[in-house]
């Protein structure tokens, strides 16, 4: 029988990046450096969408995708977060040459 996981107490603070990167760039590549970040009180990273354009430029997509983080025990504050957002951004910039888009 499946465990019934109670609903969390409390919220969840989101945060969307969109990362311009190579076409052959895939979603599962973005998702493992999330992983293997360790990012604290990560909950989720999940894949949102991706963009081809011309503002993007030849060769290149936009990938966005939403990671949300969450404290059992408390409400998080945003600036905890942020060290965290950080983190990720530089990683898929050192690894991946991704550009954040605003």
């Amino acid at each position: 029988a499946a465990s019934v996981q109670p609903l969390p107490e409390f919220p969840a603070i989101e945060r969307d990046l969109s990362l311009v990167l190579a076409e052959d760039v895939p979603w599962a590549r973005v998702n493992t450096l999330v992983r293997e970040a360790d990012l604290d009180r990560l909950e989720s990273c999940d894949f949102v969408g991706v963009y081809r354009g011309k503002q993007v430029g030849a060769g290149k997509k936009s990938l966005t995708l939403r990671l949300t983080f969450r404290d059992p025990e408390r409400t998080l504050r945003h600036e905890e977060v942020d060290p965290q957002v950080e983190t990720a951004v530089a990683r898929f910039k050192q690894t991946l040459g991704a550009e954040i888009r605003a």
